[in-house]
């Protein structure tokens, strides 16, 4: 008679590493849904504009909608609500006297503790210039849905308020010292990062990669015309491309969903404290790098 080790339980392998469908929980998979993170096999896995989504999520995304196009808009309530908050903000500045200029990014009001100054500028747009506001909603319209869609509409806020903050300490800290400065575009350069970034990592499909290549021209674009239009805040912009790019490496990540979870949160506070060491640095040297002005 021979004697053997006894058994392993399967249940007991991979207990740590392994990951389980939620609709077949017998199923190993690393695939997970891109929208609540519910890890799914390819049996359930549905593909989307960016990722997979869970059948859960499909449905509730479909809920009481009559057409895909619709069905992606609806998604998207978070977009939806900033681009009536800049139309508002929009119609206010050209009502109310003095609005913009109490407001706007302003080196000099930031240096003397008008902190909000470095929050308020993503809800303002040029009154001059109509085609301002128009551009950047429209820019916000394509691109922002998708990444709501992709990681939902709570994350979305917090990536697109953190970027719009980053780009305005990085046109504090790197731009002129007395130049107003408006727009939503750093903020939206941010949700163009994230986007960059979560198309990235699913680039070996050849709809993503072409996607992504289109998206990578669209940033070469306005970085060329950046330099050759006057008045373009180029800082904000690549200050919020930066922050996007950080926030989605920090946001779009694998494991379990506390490591997840952990991920974002220090993801979220490292790029709010670069902003604000960009900010206290120049504030701190306001004084010597602007003496006209200080």
């Amino acid at each position: 008679m021979s004697t053997q080790p006894p058994e392993t339980p399967q249940s007991a392998v991979g207990e740590v590493e392994e990951t389980f469908c939620y609709g077949h929980p017998d199923t190993p998979t690393k695939l997970r849904c891109s929208r609540c993170d519910r890890p799914i096999c390819g049996r359930c896995a549905i593909p989307a504009s960016v990722g997979q989504h869970c059948p859960e999520c499909v449905a509730e995304a479909r809920k009481g909608q009559r057409s895909v196009k619709s069905a992606l808009r609806a998604t998207a309530p978070a977009v939806m609500t900033i681009i009536v908050i800049n139309v508002a903000v929009f119609i206010a500045q050209n009502l109310v006297h003095g609005l913009t200029t109490d407001f706007a990014s302003f080196p000099i009001a930031i240096a003397n503790g008008e902190w909000w100054r470095l929050l308020t500028p993503m809800f303002l747009h040029s009154t001059g210039f109509i085609f301002h506001i128009l551009m950047n909603m429209y820019v916000l319209y394509i691109f922002g849905p998708q990444v709501e869609e992709a990681f939902g509409t709570a994350r979305f806020v917090v990536m697109y308020l953190v970027a719009g903050f980053f780009a305005s300490a990085a046109s504090y800290a790197l731009g002129p010292c007395s130049v107003f400065g408006v727009g939503a575009s750093g903020a939206i350069f941010g949700v163009v990062g994230v986007l960059l970034i979560f198309l990235y990592r699913r680039r070996s499909s050849q709809f993503v990669a072409g996607y992504l290549r289109q998206l990578l021209i669209f940033v070469g674009i306005n970085a060329v015309l950046g330099f050759a239009i006057a008045n373009i805040d180029m800082w904000a912009h690549a200050g919020g491309l930066l922050a996007g790019v950080m926030l989605g490496a920090g946001f779009d990540r694998g494991g379990s969903p506390q490591r997840t979870r952990t991920a974002q949160i220090v993801t979220t506070l490292g790029v709010i404290g670069l902003g604000l060491a960009f900010v206290a640095y120049r504030t701190a040297t306001f004084a010597s790098s602007c003496q006209p002005f200080g």
